[in-house]
């Protein structure tokens, strides 16, 4: 059974909801904020710039002046090429400067009778400025300057360069060649100082060998059993050649050498006989 409480339908909560004419409002206030403050940025930015320069605008190449090379801390010797740029819209003219010293000061006395080069009329970019010879300067410490003019101007634009050193080697002292004396040739008329004879060479002659005797056969001598020849034995046939032992020894080894033929001879015959004697015997088996 409900209860009137539950029949009864309490009040909900109302929520109003925004009128629409007031969200346009809202947009229109933060374009407004967000347009001043792109306008400050630019506005920061067109101030921060120098004054006719645009946004990342490069720089002029028409008006430069420097040397490339050399460099501070350079040590110099013979021809040296100043490499380096001049150029100007107004330009006149360049000139090369060198003065002794490490560093460009008020009182640095400029070598103006002897420049490197100058009253140069051509604009050079990345080349060569001038030659500077330094074996015509001694070695020591020297700086450079280039000064352009321009028109209009009195005054030129310097670019200096400090700490250069010079060394060339020192040149080594020629030898001078030794004088030698010279024979003069006399002339007709003038008396010929006679030189005094030279010294006999000793001339010293190797010893030589006594010649030997020439051994000879004596025919007429009769044989003393010693091979004969004179004393010193030097006859056709050698001492001993003929003697009783030398005959003896000779006999006994012909005597081996005639017994060992023999020898031979006799068993050439016996072996001979027994090969004949086996074949008579084989020939008469057969025939039996």
């Amino acid at each position: 059974m409900l209860t009137d409480n539950a029949n009864r339908c309490e009040p909900r909560p109302h929520f109003a909801r925004p009128s629409h004419h007031r969200l346009p409002e809202r947009h229109r206030s933060a374009s407004r904020l967000a347009r001043a403050l792109r306008v400050l940025v630019l506005s920061l930015l067109l101030v921060s710039l120098p004054t006719g320069a645009g946004i990342a605008a490069p720089t002029s190449q028409d008006n430069v002046l420097a040397i490339t090379y050399p460099g501070p801390g350079s040590v110099l010797s013979g021809q040296v090429p100043i490499q380096g740029t001049a150029t100007h819209p107004s330009f006149v003219s360049y000139g090369l400067l060198y003065a002794t010293g490490t560093e460009v000061t008020g009182a640095t006395q400029w070598a103006h009778n002897n420049p490197i080069a100058w009253d140069v009329r051509t604009m050079v970019v990345n080349g060569v400025l001038g030659t500077w010879d330094t074996t015509q300067v001694p070695n020591g410490s020297y700086v450079l300057a280039i000064a352009m003019y321009k028109v209009g101007e009195e005054t030129p634009s310097v670019y200096f360069v400090n700490n250069l050193t010079v060394n060339n080697a020192e040149a080594t002292a020629t030898q001078e060649p030794t004088a030698t004396a010279t024979e003069e040739t006399p002339t007709e008329g003038e008396p010929t100082a006679e030189a005094p004879p030279p010294a006999a060479a000793t001339i010293v002659l190797p010893a030589t060998a006594t010649p030997r005797p020439t051994p000879t056969v004596a025919l007429d001598q009769p044989d003393d059993g010693e091979g004969g020849g004179g004393e010193d034995g030097g006859g056709l046939f050698a001492p001993g050649m003929f003697s009783v032992d030398a005959v003896k020894e000779a006999f006994v080894t012909g005597a081996q050498l005639a017994f060992l033929l023999y020898a031979v001879g006799a068993l050439y015959v016996l072996a001979k006989a027994v090969i004949r004697y086996y074949l008579r015997q084989s020939r008469r088996k057969p025939s039996s």
